[in-house]
């Protein structure tokens, strides 16, 4: 058909004394005009004359808008690159163009270029291997005002997340048509997760709700030595990010305490605390044996307006500590004594336990073990008789190490006491 166009314009343009007129009659109209999905795109063909083509759109019933233009030798036939403006209802029409003259226009079937409807974001909840498990609702769609048109596909589309990840990366995960729930796997934190929904025609606006996929990081500070019992002053910190380069001020944010006696022993929770993330706080602990300590951060959930922000569980690394036993009290009354006058010697440790300890006595610039002391529930007293002499001198106990309630408490020795008798 092309090539008998294109033969008698040439013999046209041979005619001896021949004029060409000033326009041009109009081709005629486009006729067996199709419209239909082809690889994901909108597909046209038609029949004519082999002439050039307009391809325009018009959206509910307004003016023609010319879209792309094709050449005679371009075929008969076009997929629409550029997306279609989302509308009730929508039509394409095709023109024939030759020698100036344009035909009337050939519409197709009015069909709609809706987008799906925004789904809605209801719950996010984060797994132990960092998948996001998300659920949502999608209302249904206006009323078809082209129903059966011919490039209606059922079903209100997929929905997808967007998931914004640190820098300037991006992913999207389309879910089965009709789900209304799915899981983001892990991905690399802070991000933020907004779900859209997409069919044939594109995708529509994003939820207002977004998930923000955060970190909660922690640090302690734990003293190298402690006594038996008393508490033990050790420092936390928080740091929580949900948003890139921007730490977030959060209160009321739950840590747990936990210690262990030895590597090998399970980590156990001792103390449950509230911090925050502007200021160190207390977590002190009693101290009852050689322990390691680590601050242990449940995972957090925080909903608040259009935000749930997520945090895994972290914990900081392994802090040692090692415990001594306390000498509560010890020494002489009187430390200064007459002739004739009773003294009492005493000494008290902490744990309370049986043990037999020793007593040393400062002699020629050292000092010199002198015996044992028997320690009984966690204490020691014997009461002398009459001093006989004049006398002055000091002594000091030790304590070897002990193990209770599975750790072990190290050996102590306490300050020197003195005794003068005059």
């Amino acid at each position: 058909m092309r090539k008998f166009a294109l033969a008698a314009t040439a013999v046209a343009a041979l005619s001896v004394g021949l004029q060409t007129p000033a326009f041009a009659a109009a081709p005629d109209a486009p006729t067996d005009l199709t419209v239909s999905w082809v690889k994901g795109q909108v597909h046209l063909s038609w029949k004519d004359n082999g002439e050039s083509n307009q391809i325009l759109v018009e959206y509910n019933g307004g003016t023609p808008e010319l879209i792309v233009g094709v050449t005679g030798a371009g075929g008969n036939e076009v997929p629409l690159v550029n997306p279609l403006v989302a509308s009730d209802k929508v039509r394409l029409i095709v023109k024939s163009s030759d020698n100036g003259g344009l035909s009337e226009g050939t519409a197709t079937p009015y069909f709609d270029t809706r987008r799906p409807v925004v789904p809605a974001l209801k719950d996010a909840n984060l797994a132990a291997n960092l998948s996001t498990a998300l659920t949502w609702t999608q209302g249904a769609a206006a009323a078809d005002q082209t129903p059966g048109d011919p490039l209606d596909i059922d079903g209100p589309g997929s929905v997808q997340a967007n998931v914004d990840l640190p820098g300037t990366a991006t992913k999207t995960q389309v879910f089965a048509p009709g789900a209304t729930s799915g899981t983001v796997p892990a991905v690399a934190r802070p991000a933020a997760i907004k779900l859209s929904a997409v069919n044939e025609w594109g995708e529509s606006a994003q939820d207002v709700k977004v998930v923000r996929l955060g970190t909660l990081n922690a640090g302690i500070t734990v003293p190298a030595t402690g006594f038996y019992g008393d508490h033990l002053g050790i420092k936390s910190t928080l740091d929580l990010f949900t948003s890139e380069g921007r730490e977030e001020k959060a209160k009321d944010v739950k840590v747990e305490l936990q210690a262990r006696g030895k590597t090998t022993d399970a980590w156990r929770t001792y103390g449950r605390f509230t911090g925050n993330t502007t200021a160190a706080f207390d977590t002190k602990l009693a101290v009852q044996g050689n322990r390691q300590y680590r601050l242990w951060v449940p995972a957090r959930k925080v909903v608040s307006g259009n935000v749930i922000a997520l945090t895994p569980a972290s914990s900081t690394s392994a802090k040692s500590s090692k415990a001594y036993i306390k000498f509560v009290s010890g020494g002489f009354s009187p430390s200064s004594a007459r002739i004739g006058q009773r003294v009492t010697l005493s000494s008290k440790i902490n744990p309370g336990v049986t043990v037999t300890g020793t007593v040393s006595v400062w002699a020629g610039g050292s000092w010199v073990t002198a015996g044992d002391i028997p320690y009984t529930k966690g204490s020691y007293v014997e009461r002398g008789g009459p001093e006989t002499e004049r006398i002055s001198f000091k002594i000091r106990f030790t304590v070897p190490a002990i193990v209770i309630n599975g750790l072990t408490v190290n050996a102590t020795t306490s300050p020197s006491y003195s005794l003068t008798v005059r």
